[in-house]
Order: C-alpha cells, then structure tokens, then sequence
C-alpha cells in the first residue's frame, strides 16, 4: 500500500463532500444566485464560483489550493481552498475593478468553513434580492403598471 493512498482517499472524499455541499447550497438558493464551476486561469475568479442571479456586481469565489509545483497532474488533489467575497468598485473615470469584502483559507479537514462562508454570502444575497424586489428596485418595472388579471 501507497503510503499517500490514506491521504489520497481523505482529499479525495473531503473534495467531494465540498463540491456537494456547494451544490445543496446552489439548490437552497435557487432563484437568487447562480453557481458555477469555472478555471481561474481564464476566468480569475476561482474554480466555484457563485453569482447573484440578476446582478452581476459581486460574487464568491473558491479556489482550490495543491501543494507541490507539478500542475501537470490532473490526478492531484486539493489541500485547501481559498474563498473570496467580492463586490465591484467603480473608479473616478468610470471603470470598475473587483474588490475584496471578505476572504479566507480553509485547510482540507476544515472545508466545511468554506460551505458556512458560501452559505452566508448567498443568504445575504437572497435577502438583497427580496428587499430589492420588495421596492420594485432592479428589474425595470419600476413605473409599469400590474399586468391584467384574468
């Protein structure tokens, strides 16, 4: 036996946990954002990524962290994941950068901070979007008068 084939199978069951636990939130939140597996290489978000469904101003990223340095290796596992809660800043002249509101790392046997972190931002979230809605901010139809009824 491999003498990193125990730590293999611990990574390899703590990713998945993470991943499901990533989607139940995804599914818990359904209506008010959106989630999303991306590569941060191309991206620079993270590899999950959560949205607001109809704002595209902030999101909370996740990017998996690997020890070692060969990135050749499609079979390596995370160690840790970073997590950032970002929300777009407008400079003077009018264009905007993603800034940082929160961020933090969690180590493998500690993913689950990464999942209560996820599921704050998309509460907070869902309770923007219900009060946006609430007073009719957001989704044009601020001045339309109610549809007819049947």
């Amino acid at each position: 036996m491999n003498q990193s084939e125990p730590d293999d199978e611990r990574l390899t069951a703590t990713m998945s946990a993470l991943d499901d636990g990533l989607n139940q939130i995804a599914r818990k939140y359904d209506g008010s954002v959106l989630f999303f597996y991306e590569d941060p290489e191309t991206f620079g978000a993270g590899h999950f990524v959560f949205y607001p469904e109809n704002d595209a101003r902030s999101r909370f990223a996740i990017e998996e962290q690997y020890t070692g340095s060969d990135w050749s290796d499609d079979e390596r596992l995370p160690t840790s994941w970073t997590w950032t809660a970002e929300r777009r800043v407008r400079h003077p002249d009018g264009t905007t950068v993603w800034g940082i509101e929160r961020e933090g790392e969690a180590r493998a046997e500690d993913f689950r901070q990464v999942l209560a972190e996820a599921e704050k931002w998309a509460r907070r979230t869902q309770n923007r979007t219900a009060s946006s809605n609430q007073f009719g901010i957001g989704h044009g139809h601020r001045n339309e008068p109610p549809a007819p009824r049947l």
